[in-house]
């Protein structure tokens, strides 16, 4: 997944993963409204959005160095909070993001 940096720079976040679980008290109305696939809509459609949120408002040296170990947690809560809004059935268990790889010239 590219992501542009406040500099100007864009790396490129080779991996992420999410790991969910859906609330079986919920499983009948999350399938409904957002159909088998509500896991592209909740995580994969808004990882991408805030990683790019991310990166957009943080220098290289910050997103590779100073904030990547906090990455992680910050992906989770921001996507924890915003399944409790609109499909409280999932629960985000885990995120990984593995160390973007930077352009060879800035290397």
């Amino acid at each position: 997944m590219p992501c542009g940096t406040s500099g100007g720079v864009t790396i490129e976040f080779e991996k992420i993963e999410v790991v969910n679980r859906m609330k079986k008290d919920y499983a009948w109305e999350t399938v409904r409204n957002y159909t088998v696939n509500y896991d592209q809509t909740w995580i994969y459609d808004k990882i991408h959005h805030e990683i790019n949120q991310f990166c957009s408002k943080h220098t290289l040296h910050e997103v590779y160095i100073e904030k990547f170990d906090m990455l992680d947690e910050h992906l989770i809560d921001v996507l924890q909070e915003i399944t409790n809004l609109w499909a409280p059935g999932i629960e985000i268990i885990a995120v990984r993001v593995t160390k973007p790889s930077i352009p060879k010239a800035l290397q």
